[in-house]
């Protein structure tokens, strides 16, 4: 039995333990937590995102928006003055408005070639206003006709770019947005889902006609507006994760095709992007031939392209293929459609020598082409 005199001092006993088993906890969490940020400090904003995430209302895209929309730019094309010069506070006369997405916080920004003015236009400027209304002269640092990339570069800093994720997997049926200025109406928000992927094009023909056949870029297809002024802007999931890059849209109201839109998709962006601010360009080996517009029965057994043209500047011109070989094999690698065969050329330097091996008249022969530069991803 406890006496009466003692009974304070044993619950103050008692108090300084339990505050003890209490504390040791906290602090001993306090230093793990410390100690992550330290060798990770991508830990603690990760951990915000997922617990923001997490509360997200299931039937709103605010969160998304909100993720997403710092990063998205307008871009405005203008003329200059008689000295070709011209001041942020008044860029000159506006030709042609369209959209960008900021890719790092120094102020590389990615749109579409076809919105930027070609090189024999000096008079003109390009300009990008971000989202809080500050207007910025952007510089070409290069472009790409073949994947329709363009990238920019603005004079600021920490930009908040659009979220990337190098993991991401896309999927047909995935609910997406697209962000932009469509019709220069301001920053603008459509949405609806991923309708194919991988789909060929979409090279340039012209700066207002795409290529369906000749691009690059394994296109993403969406149903989402990709209207006049989008391009170049965002395609975003319902994360705020950048999709791709909005690049051209299929409309024609008179015959009922609508809801065709395209993007090209952020891991090929980036891949280009890189080439653009390392080399000022994209360099890719050139083969400089085209199918012959045929498409083979989905049960069908017939394999290779056949050759429908034959550049006259290309590297095939300098060898053996003719008009009317079906190319079955590059390097032993087995050609089963065109998509198949634009990836090995494209995916080789020019000065590499490829074996192709092709069928003529039921005899197969192999005949070696080295690959010169794709300048057709250059103007002129």
């Amino acid at each position: 039995m406890i006496k009466a005199g003692l009974l304070p001092a044993f619950l103050l006993n008692m108090q300084k333990k339990t505050l003890l088993f209490t504390l040791l906890p906290i602090a001993a969490g306090i230093i793990v937590g410390v100690g992550v940020l330290f060798f990770n400090p991508d830990a603690g904003k990760n951990l915000g995102s997922f617990l923001y995430s997490s509360s997200k209302d299931p039937q709103s895209y605010a969160y998304a928006v909100a993720r997403a929309a710092p990063g998205v730019v307008n871009i405005y094309v203008s003329t200059l003055n008689q000295n070709y010069s011209s001041e942020a506070k008044n860029p000159g006369t506006i030709t042609n408005s369209a959209s960008g997405v900021i890719m790092s916080s120094d102020g590389y920004i990615v749109t579409n070639y076809h919105v930027i003015p070609s090189s024999n236009e000096p008079n003109k400027a390009v300009w990008a206003q971000t989202r809080d209304g500050k207007v910025y002269q952007a510089f070409i640092i290069g472009y790409d006709r073949r994947t329709d990339i363009a990238v920019l570069k603005i004079d600021a800093q920490n930009l908040t770019p659009v979220p990337r994720d190098e993991d991401l997997h896309v999927n047909v049926g995935d609910v997406v947005l697209t962000i932009g200025n469509p019709n220069n109406l301001g920053q603008t928000v459509t949405h609806g889902i991923v309708s194919a992927t991988a789909r060929s094009g979409s090279g340039l023909l012209t700066r207002d006609q795409m290529n369906i056949r000749e691009g690059l870029q394994d296109l993403i297809q969406t149903d989402a507006p990709i209207n006049q002024g989008n391009s170049g802007g965002a395609l975003v999931n319902t994360n705020g994760t950048l999709v791709g890059i909005n690049t051209a849209s299929f409309n024609n109201y008179r015959y009922g095709t609508y809801g065709i839109g395209f993007a090209v998709p952020t891991e090929l962006t980036v891949l280009v992007m890189n080439e653009i601010i390392k080399h000022g360009r994209v360099i890719r080996g050139y083969l400089g031939i085209s199918d012959d517009g045929t498409t083979a029965l989905p049960d069908s057994n017939y394999v290779g392209v056949k050759v429908g043209y034959i550049d006259p500047y290309g590297a095939a011109a300098n060898s053996d293929i003719k008009i009317g070989d079906i190319i079955i094999k590059v390097d032993d690698k087995q050609i089963t459609n065109l998509r198949s065969l634009i990836d090995i050329i494209s995916g080789n330097t020019p000065g590499t020598t490829l074996k192709f091996t092709i069928l003529r008249e039921g005899k197969t022969f192999d005949i070696p082409i080295t690959l010169i530069e794709d300048r057709t991803g250059l103007e002129d």
